[in-house]
C-alpha cells in the first residue's frame, strides 16, 4: 500500500504531531536539520499554520507547505513477522499477506487497513531465496477514531508508533552532543533502545531485519531490561540509547555492566520525542496509507 501525500513541491514542512491529553506535541526539523518544539491545546489545531509562523518566522517560509504526520499507538496496532518462500509478483504477495490477515485477525476483512514491508533473505545452504514479510494492521474504525483529534487538520500519513521511535533514538544518537558513539549508529543489532514517559516504558531493539518491541504499561524500564535480557541470554548489546527521567535513567546505569556503553538522551533538549521521530518520517518507513 502506497504513501501518497498531497504537496509534490519540494519546499515542504514536516509536522510530526503526538497526542499527549487534551495537548498536541508538534516537532519539526530546520533547513540546518536542528529540531523545533511546540505544543498547544487540541482545540486551537486550525490556527496551527498560523501559530507556527509567527513562533518561528526565521525558521519556516511563508511558502512552504505544511505535511502532517502523527503514528498509532503500540495498543491499537496488530503486527505480525513471518518468512515465507520468495514470490516473485507483487498481487500474488499480496493475496498471501491478506489470507494471513483473514487467519489471524477475527474480524471481517473491509474492517481492517493494513499495510507490509518485504525483506528478501538468502535461505542458508541453499540458493533458494525467502522473504521476511512484516504486516501491520489496525481497525478502520480505530484508526478514524484516534485521528479524529487532530481535526480539522488533514493527515497525510499514518505511521507506525515503533519506527517513529526508533527514527528519534537515531537522530539523537548522531546529533546529540552528548552522543559519543555516533559513528557506531549503523551497528543497529547491537544497540538497545530504551525509552520511558508518563503511559509507558518501551525497549526496541532492530535486530538485522526484525524489530523486537517490548511494552511495559506502569512497568519500570529496569525490569523491562531485566526481563529482555532473561529471554534473550544470546543476543549481545554493546550500547544503550536511552530517554527516561533522570532517576530511571542513573538506575539502569547501575544494572548495565559498563556504564560507558549508555548514551542518555536529554529529555530537556527532546522535550517531545514521538513528535520527533514523526516528523522525521521522510527519512524512510512503512506507514498505513492515509
Amino acid at each position: 500500500m502506497a504513501t501518497t501525500t498531497l504537496f509534490s513541491r519540494s519546499k515542504v514542512l514536516y509536522l510530526g504531531l503526538y497526542p499527549n491529553g487534551q495537548q498536541i506535541q508538534i516537532a519539526f526539523l530546520a533547513a540546518d536539520n536542528q529540531p523545533h518544539f511546540y505544543q498547544l491545546p487540541s482545540s486551537e489545531l486550525a490556527r496551527l499554520p498560523i501559530l507556527l509562523r509567527q513562533q518561528f518566522a526565521e525558521k519556516i517560509s511563508k511558502k512552504q507547505k505544511f505535511i502532517y504526520t502523527t503514528c498509532l499507538p503500540a495498543h491499537l496496532l496488530w503486527q505480525k513477522h513471518i518468512l515465507l518462500p520468495h514470490i516473485r509478483h507483487h498481487h500474488e504477495r499480496y493475496r498471501q499477506v491478506r489470507l494471513i490477515i483473514q487467519q489471524h485477525l477475527p474480524i471481517a476483512e473491509h474492517l481492517v487497513q493494513f499495510d507490509f514491508n518485504v525483506t528478501p533473505l538468502q535461505h542458508i545452504g541453499s540458493p533458494r531465496q525467502i522473504d521476511y514479510i512484516q504486516i501491520y494492521a489496525a481497525k478502520k474504525q480505530n484508526i478514524s477514531q484516534y485521528c479524529q483529534q487532530f481535526a480539522p487538520l488533514k493527515l497525510n500519513t499514518l505511521d507506525f508508533y515503533a519506527h517513529a521511535l526508533l527514527r528519534a533514538f537515531l537522530y539523537c544518537d548522531a546529533y546529540c552532543s552528548n552522543c559519543n558513539h555516533a559513528e557506531n549508529s549503523a551497528v543497529l543489532s547491537e544497540t538497545l533502545c530504551l525509552y520511558q514517559d508518563q503511559q509507558q516504558s518501551v525497549l526496541l531493539l532492530q535486530c538485522h531485519d526484525n524489530l523486537i518491541q517490548s511494552y511495559g504499561k506502569n512497568q519500570p524500564l529496569t525490569a523491562l531490561l531485566t526481563q529482555f535480557h532473561q529471554q534473550n541470554p544470546d543476543i549481545n548489546i554493546t550500547r544503550y540509547l536511552i530517554y527516561a527521567p533522570i532517576a530511571e535513567a542513573d538506575a539502569l546505569k547501575q544494572i548495565i555492566a559498563n556504564e560507558d556503553n549508555c548514551v542518555v538522551i536529554d529529555p530537556l533538549q527532546y522535550p517531545y520525542f514521538i513528535a520527533l521521530g514523526c516528523a522525521l518520517w521522510r527519512s524512510g518507513s512503512q506507514t498505513l496509507s492515509k
